[in-house]
C-alpha cells in the first residue's frame, strides 16, 4: 500500500463511523450517546469531524484524504453547518441539548 493510500485509509476509518453515528438516531439516543457507561459520545464524533480527521467547516482540503469525492466534500460542508447550528442551540454543550435542537435532524 502506498503512503497516500495508507493516509486515506487511516482518515476514512475514523470519518466513516462518525458519519454513520450521525445517521443513526437509535445509536445516538438510546444505545450509546446518552448512556454514561459507554465511551463514544457526540463530543468524540465532533472532534473527529472538525479537529482530528476532517474540518467540517472547510472540508475542501480533505478531498482525497478523508473524503473521496466533491459530493462527499459538499455533504461534509452541509453537516458542518447543521452541527454548528445545533451547537448554537446547546448552551451547556451537552449531547442531550444537541439531540433536542430543532435543527438536529
Amino acid at each position: 500500500m502506498s503512503e497516500d493510500a495508507g493516509l486515506i485509509a487511516n482518515h476514512r476509518v475514523h470519518v466513516v463511523p462518525a458519519v454513520l453515528a450521525l445517521a443513526n438516531p437509535p445509536w445516538q439516543q438510546r444505545d450509546v450517546w446518552l448512556d454514561p457507561a459507554v465511551f463514544q459520545n457526540l463530543d468524540q464524533v465532533l472532534h473527529t469531524l472538525f479537529d482530528d480527521f476532517c474540518d467540517a467547516d472547510k472540508p475542501d482540503r480533505y478531498l482525497s484524504i478523508s473524503l473521496k469525492t466533491e459530493k462527499e466534500v459538499a455533504h461534509m460542508r452541509k453537516a458542518g453547518v447543521a452541527l454548528n447550528d445545533a451547537a448554537a442551540q446547546a448552551p451547556n454543550d451537552t449531547d442531550e441539548e444537541y439531540l433536542q435542537s430543532s435543527c438536529w435532524s
